[in-house]
């Protein structure tokens, strides 16, 4: 592997000095000199392959702390849509995809833009077909369009009432017009059949390469238990080749109770795909109103579900910790934060737990004296912010006053607590972009500035990008080997087509990952190094 030097744009390192360098050398893989200074560097490195960006900039890979990879990937198990912009494609595209199915089967896609959800009707994807159900995934899958086979295989018909927290859009004559929002999406995922092993395989490897397109350079596949994990597809995969990416696995009691008992530990692995830690669930959705809160919701005599105790919590986290296995605990409301927060407390006292990281995944909702034990512990806060805007109007509903508690990442920052930003793919959409843009913002793309939801709880770009990259590789124990452009770590960084930092959150939107490398070998490409001529512009993120 020759030495290499890049130059030609902005590379935001992201290390402690939050440095802007100007060039940088990789050699056998690994950053061996980072420099303010081009011309310096040649004359340091004259044997060097020159590689020349043309303009945009240069971030450390994404880091992407809690992805649901079998999830995420079986919705994409037929049809991709996301690159798709106008409705007859749509269509043309499951006429095609159809070809390859037996009557009866299901076609599932995902990636379906907003805009043309909102032009398909029921009756255009029953032209199509009658005797398949279809079921079509916007990028965030929080909404879906199925046609009439597929809702009546669901059980949904005029009788069928809205979920709790979802609803079934009905047409003038109270029929469901095939449009499902929120937990009603659910009722129709819950029928798709179960693939077949090779099948799985399959689909998990093209999702491993669209994690890929957007820049996500590492992962955690966040399991809680063996059905969900894609630990076997991955290790197929890299049985035959080389993992791409990085995957670092998240596990159930169950499955780190018997790797523990044999002494297998958290980074046990290679440099590809590694063992995380365990992954525990204590609250259930804001969504569906099952988060555990302090207080009950506006309407509601109830305050949520509880699915730990305390005790428990801390017995689990104590056995795993004291085998050297960390842990990441999913929390969306205050109550179940406090809880949490309580028993990573406790086992920072343990003078003989040894020192790992502490996660607390989502932490949604969070009270003042919650932020600061965020800090005073030492626990790191993985939060998603596709749902800040979302969640606006539900927050509002349901919350009442208490409503700013939600995503508080200002307070976060400012209390000098660890925050690394996360996807929560496939429930949000998976897209960086979107995610920094609904940090610092606190709307989405399409909202206006006056949508913004509490930005007194925003954040700078520069810490966004710091926790998508630096903070997410805290969260899954490896800061030390990625996670910014520094001398010894991995070469791993990612060619955008703007200058995020010079043109602000408002170029976030049509901003294109250009190539991506690992190891400094480039295992994404839109373009060439050197190269802006984009003849083909479907690659812009619909999300």
């Amino acid at each position: 592997m020759s030495t290499r030097l890049f130059y030609g744009a902005p590379f935001y390192t992201m290390d402690s000095e939050r440095m802007v360098a100007e060039a940088v050398v990789i050699k056998q893989g690994i950053i061996e000199y980072v420099s303010g200074n081009r011309e310096e560097t040649q004359n340091l490195y004259p044997e060097a392959e020159l590689v020349e960006l043309n303009g945009g900039c240069v971030l450390p890979g994404f880091v992407d702390p809690h992805v649901q990879l079998k999830s995420y990937s079986l919705l994409f198990r037929d049809l991709d849509l996301s690159f798709i912009e106008h409705k007859n494609d749509v269509i043309n595209g499951i006429d095609e995809a159809l070809q390859e199915k037996k009557e009866g089967e299901w076609l599932t896609a995902a990636g379906l833009d907003k805009d043309i959800l909102a032009e398909l009707t029921i009756s255009e994807l029953d032209s199509v077909s009658r005797k398949n159900p279809l079921v079509l995934f916007t990028g965030n899958t929080l909404s879906a369009i199925a046609n009439s086979k597929a809702l009546i295989q669901a059980g949904i018909d005029k009788n069928r009432m809205d979920p709790l927290g979802g609803t079934i859009e009905r047409d003038a004559n109270n029929r469901p017009n095939g449009v499902l929002r929120g937990r009603a999406v659910g009722l129709v995922r819950g029928r798709l059949p179960i693939e077949s092993a090779e099948r799985v395989d399959e689909v998990v490897e093209r999702a491993l390469e669209k994690i890929l397109s957007y820049g996500i350079t590492t992962f955690c596949d966040y399991a809680t238990n063996a059905a969900s994990s894609s630990a076997l597809n991955l290790m197929k995969i890299i049985r035959d080749r080389e993992l791409k990416g990085r995957t670092v696995l998240m596990l159930g009691d169950r499955e780190t109770a018997r790797l523990g008992e044999i002494g297998i530990i958290s980074s046990f692995g290679g440099d590809r795909l590694r063992l995380g830690g365990l992954a525990l669930i204590v609250d259930g959705s804001f969504m569906s109103q099952t988060a555990y809160m302090s207080s009950p919701y506006k309407g509601s005599e109830s305050n949520g579900m509880l699915l730990m105790e305390e005790q428990e919590l801390y017995n689990l986290l104590k056995k795993n910790y004291s085998r050297y296995i960390w842990a990441a605990v999913h929390c969306v409301g205050d109550k179940a934060n406090e809880i949490a927060l309580g028993a990573y407390e406790r086992i920072g006292k343990e003078t003989e737990i040894p020192r790992m990281p502490m996660r607390i995944d989502h932490a949604q909702f969070l009270k003042d004296e919650d932020i600061e034990q965020f800090s005073s512990a030492g626990v790191i806060a993985v939060m998603n912010t596709v749902q800040i805007p979302q969640n606006r109007e539900r927050a509002m509903r349901y919350l009442g006053p208490d409503a700013g508690f939600l995503s508080r990442l200002g307070s976060l920052v400012e209390a000098g607590a660890k925050i690394a930003l996360t996807s929560n793919a496939p429930q949000q959409s998976i897209s960086p972009m979107l995610g920094l843009y609904c940090a610092v913002e606190r709307r989405g793309f399409d909202d206006g500035p006056e949508l913004r939801f509490h930005p007194r709880e925003s954040i700078s770009l520069s810490d966004a990008v710091y926790a998508y990259t630096m903070g997410g590789a805290i969260a899954c124990d490896m800061e030390k080997q990625i996670g910014s452009i520094e001398k010894g770590k991995a070469a791993d960084f990612v060619y955008l087509s703007s200058d995020i930092f010079r043109e602000g959150t408002s170029a976030l939107k049509n901003t294109v990952v250009l190539s991506v490398f690992i190891d400094g070998e480039t295992v994404f490409e839109k373009i060439k190094p050197g190269d802006r001529t984009v003849k083909d512009r479907s690659f812009f993120f619909k999300d």
